[in-house]
């Protein structure tokens, strides 16, 4: 994480422990937009991205989801898959 943790609102920590407790959080930011505090967090869990926004007061103010590997059309067939 880039942001100490201590600085983040407790309601954040709360909101990322209380949905994504066993996955793996790999990135905390502080940003600045017009003279406001939002704090961006990146997420893992279940082969999706998710990254969320919450404001200052640590409330969740806009979230995007997105696959963290895409299918690769270019992939051989799995071990299983290949005839005898």
């Amino acid at each position: 994480m880039k942001t100490d943790t201590q600085k983040i609102p407790y309601k954040i920590s709360e909101y990322v422990n209380n949905h994504f407790r066993e996955d793996f959080l790999f990135e905390v930011r502080e940003v600045k937009a017009n003279g406001l505090s939002y704090y961006q967090v990146d997420v893992s869990k279940d082969n999706f991205e998710h990254n969320l926004l919450f404001n200052e007061k640590g409330e969740l103010v806009k979230e995007m989801t997105e696959q963290a590997f895409p299918p690769d059309g270019h992939e051989e067939p799995s071990f299983e898959d290949t005839p005898e």
